[in-house]
């Protein structure tokens, strides 16, 4: 039980990577507050979960937009007192279209998601996890976020551009308790396309 009493935001959080963070946090005693934009799917996991007598709440919303994504910090501050964890997970894809041929309603969506989304929960946790003098944010970035090639030019940009609001946050806030990191996986078995199509 290595994160007992600890309290996570998760977005994302009710299928693939995120469902994975959810599940595996939970286990070693995290509180958590799952966040994710398909509410059949998280009120099932949030329902598998409490069964097993985790402490958890689920918040349907879109991540992209400002009001939804401080709700979820809102949520923790509401429920259980605090925040210790933003796991920054939810991503959508792109259709692995170049830059003369990607749409702008496209462009927009990827970045709001991926980028706009853990900008907006990271600088609403800080706003707690300042004065509590510590607090951990890790974003879910990609390989695309160090090399190009691995996705179209919304998604590729959006992920370097998260890497750099990575770096950001971690020199920013170090000396004040604060770490912020990036994990970059590779291809992985997700349904991530599916937050794409019409």
């Amino acid at each position: 039980m290595r994160l007992k009493d600890k309290v996570i935001v998760i977005t994302g959080a009710a299928s693939g990577m995120g469902l994975a963070m959810t599940q595996r946090f939970s286990r070693e005693g995290a509180k958590i507050v799952a966040g994710d934009w398909n509410q059949e799917r998280l009120d099932a996991a949030v329902e598998a979960l409490k069964a097993e007598d985790v402490e958890i709440i689920g918040l349907a919303g879109d991540i992209s937009q400002r009001q939804d994504a401080e709700a979820l910090i809102d949520a923790a501050i509401a429920h259980f007192g605090r925040i210790d964890v933003l796991c920054n997970n939810a991503g959508i894809m792109d259709y692995f279209e170049g830059v003369a041929d990607v749409e702008d309603e496209l462009w927009h969506k990827v970045h709001g998601v991926n980028l706009n989304g853990p900008m907006f929960a990271t600088r609403k946790a800080l706003s707690h996890m300042l004065p509590q003098g510590q607090g951990s944010i890790i974003n879910t970035a990609s390989t695309a976020a160090r090399h190009a090639g691995a996705a179209g030019v919304a998604y590729t940009s959006s992920k370097h551009a998260l890497l750099g609001l990575t770096k950001s946050t971690a020199w920013m806030y170090a000396t004040q308790g604060i770490r912020c990191n990036a994990i970059c996986p590779g291809a992985t078995k997700t349904n991530i396309q599916e937050s794409i199509q019409d």
